[in-house]
């Protein structure tokens, strides 16, 4: 698996496209791999946003973890990877 730096703006357009594997660095240095999207059409309806939430935030990017199947984020500032 190739891993590629990718900004996180670059990744919310991605998340939004369909699901995407992706990787960033823990405050320990490791690396979290994560299969996520924000295409609503992917993830359960059981899961959908609400409409109550605030305003979104360029500090993080929020997305559905596919395989824990809930939301999870991500800091803006942490070294993204997009895995191809």
């Amino acid at each position: 698996m190739v891993m590629t730096k990718i900004e996180s703006q670059a990744l919310r357009i991605k998340l939004n496209e369909g699901t995407v594997k992706f990787a960033f660095k823990k405050i320990d240095g490791t690396l979290r791999a994560a299969i996520g999207t924000t295409n609503m059409t992917t993830v359960p309806q059981e899961h959908h946003p609400s409409g109550r939430g605030g305003e979104s935030s360029l500090a993080s990017v929020r997305y559905f973890d596919i395989e824990k199947g809930a939301w999870r984020s991500v800091s803006s500032s942490k070294d993204i990877f997009l895995a191809s």
